[in-house]
């Protein structure tokens, strides 16, 4: 399959910041979308002429910056080289695609920009939603004499990046993993049939599974938002405890 990529456009072009881009990943799926490019077969050899042509066009940041551009650019010529050595072709043997990792990546980066495109946006829709007030801890939690304060969206934030951070980076979300944040809300809501309270992490059935907290996390912005629940915490990044609401 050829695809024709205009690298000329890109040496007419002024040279580029490539802090624009978070990685490598979202320079390259820049690349592939721009190109109106599948992802599950990828041109190797025309994305990485594009890619090496940004590369040279870009500014000149510190070499420590950009290296993992350049392992990039490294794996896609690796990847290209594999592609164009002969097969032998054994109709009993399964046939690996040298672009099946990279494929795997792009889509589980994909996957995790989404996610984080999708809280930021419900950062601003819950902003004000939650209010700041100091309530007492209810009787049948007989712990220490504590205070706990209800949230606002900034400490919930705070708190869920925290939680991410020790959970790993995006590559430990799997790509055949699927949690619904609807599975979520029946969850809370189940909860709440049988206790008037309980702590977040009850209802993250894997807490090493980034995807399982993320939707978690949706869920309780989604019951916040219809004032079904409040979100209390007596500390920052200590643990988080839903409540029912008495609305």
């Amino acid at each position: 399959m050829s695809v024709d990529i205009d690298t000329d456009s890109v040496d007419r072009l002024p040279r580029y910041q490539l802090d624009r881009f978070e990685g490598p990943l979202d320079l390259l799926l820049f690349l592939i979308r721009k190109n109106e490019l599948s992802i599950y077969d990828i041109p190797v050899a025309e994305i990485t002429e594009q890619y090496l042509a940004y590369l040279k066009h870009s500014s000149k940041p510190n070499l420590d910056e950009i290296s993992d551009f350049y392992l990039m650019a490294a794996t896609l010529l690796n990847i290209k080289s594999k592609m164009l050595l002969p097969i032998d072709i054994d109709l009993e043997d399964d046939l690996d695609d040298p672009r099946e990792e990279l494929v795997r990546s792009l889509i589980e980066y994909e996957k995790f920009r989404r996610l984080t495109y999708l809280l930021s946006s419900r950062e601003v829709q819950f902003g004000r939603i939650i209010r700041s007030k100091r309530i007492q801890v209810a009787s049948f939690f007989p712990v220490e004499e504590e205070s706990w304060e209800e949230m606002d969206i900034l400490d919930l934030l705070k708190t869920f990046s925290q939680l991410t951070k020790s959970l790993g980076s995006e590559a430990a979300i799997s790509i055949w993993e699927e949690v619904s944040i609807n599975e979520k809300i029946t969850l809370i809501s189940e909860f709440l049939e049988m206790k008037n309270e309980f702590d977040f992490y009850d209802i993250c059935n894997n807490t090493s599974s980034l995807m399982e907290v993320i939707s978690a996390f949706l869920a309780v912005l989604e019951l916040t938002k219809i004032g079904m629940i409040n979100v209390l915490q007596n500390g920052p990044f200590e643990n988080v405890r839903i409540i029912a609401s008495n609305k």
